[in-house]
């Protein structure tokens, strides 16, 4: 399962998952991922998808670019 780290509320990551759940994970079990990070949640260990995040950044970087055109 994969989700989108949307904002840090305090100790919490509030994370979107691809049905739209939204859920919170204490940030110590990810202290390494920031908002808009895509994490990936296996069998309880959740580890952030760095390629993926850094392809899901150039898609909204490059919509945003285009808006402005």
């Amino acid at each position: 399962m994969k989700g989108i780290v949307d904002r840090i509320e305090g100790d919490y990551l509030v994370i979107e998952l691809e049905n739209m759940q939204m859920i919170d994970i204490c940030v110590s079990r990810v202290p390494d991922a920031k908002e808009g990070d895509v994490l990936v949640i296996k069998k309880g260990h959740i580890t952030v998808d760095r390629e993926e995040t850094k392809k899901r950044e150039e898609k909204i970087k490059k919509l945003f670019s285009d808006l402005l055109e």
